[in-house]
């Protein structure tokens, strides 16, 4: 079965983590050269003093004329171990957002543990499943490579750390809790750090969350705009799950922007 074309994972310049090329009419552009029919625009909120620069964005697609649906979304990060987001209903509702994806972006380590690292993950996969507000988590089991390259650390570079039962108890939280798994093209799928070994134990660990009933988002997590064509990659991938399309997640809202 031939795979929705979203991708609901994508950054501009405006926060300053996308480069330059990262224009919202500019990446719209190539989201229709490239197939896509729905987008979210989803650029971080780590602290609340970037709040402003959201703006931004959602002045750049009020000004849109698109043949694809486009939605305006925010990246959240916790703020530290075991604490929460930078986000509330108030503030969603203030600035517009439309949904919100979320979760860990750091080892929360300081010295160099493998079942410390994965099992911080999982936690904070868990939490960001139960946090009301984000409806999709982000790029499980990525890390900030620069974080291990600095460190002298080993490379995370096997799924086989991850018991079966923490992919079983995620895909039964998230399920239970309606919150989807992302399915990241450029962190994951094409991230150099990771070889087609890495890749079949993550599509492996997909595999049974699938299994467990558990929805999926797809995401390029495009920080350039030629990084938008791996979205092709996560369709690619969820073809080799064979998905039910009761298991393909978009925003329950209409879109900021309709197709016309």
């Amino acid at each position: 079965m031939k795979q929705p074309q979203y991708d609901f994972h994508i950054h501009t310049k405006h926060l300053g983590c996308a480069n330059e090329t990262m224009e919202v009419p500019a990446i719209i552009k190539e989201c229709e050269r490239l197939g896509i029919t729905a987008v979210g625009i989803t650029d971080h909120l780590n602290t609340l003093d970037k709040l402003p620069l959201h703006n931004f964005i959602r002045q750049d697609i009020e000004q849109l004329e698109s043949k694809i649906e486009v939605y305006f979304g925010v990246e959240l990060n916790f703020t530290g171990c075991d604490q929460g987001f930078a986000f509330s209903a108030e503030i969603k509702e203030e600035y517009g957002f439309q949904f919100a994806i979320g979760g860990i972006h750091g080892s929360y380590l300081e010295e160099y543990d493998l079942k410390k690292l994965v099992d911080i993950q999982h936690r904070h996969h868990l939490k960001t499943c139960r946090d009301p507000l984000a409806q999709v988590l982000v790029h499980p089991y990525w890390f900030w490579q620069s974080e291990f390259d600095n460190h002298g650390w080993p490379r995370f570079d096997s799924m086989k750390a991850v018991p079966e039962a923490y992919a079983r108890e995620l895909a039964q939280t998230a399920r239970d809790t309606g919150t989807a798994i992302e399915i990241n093209a450029c962190a994951n799928l094409d991230h150099s750090a990771y070889s087609e070994k890495f890749i079949n134990e993550y599509l492996d660990y997909f595999s049974i969350m699938a299994a467990e009933g558990a929805v999926f988002a797809f995401g390029s997590d495009a920080h350039d705009i030629h990084n938008l064509a791996h979205i092709h990659d996560a369709w690619r991938f969820a073809e080799r799950l064979e998905l039910a399309p009761n298991q393909i997640w978009r925003p329950d809202t209409k879109p900021f922007i309709p197709r016309q």
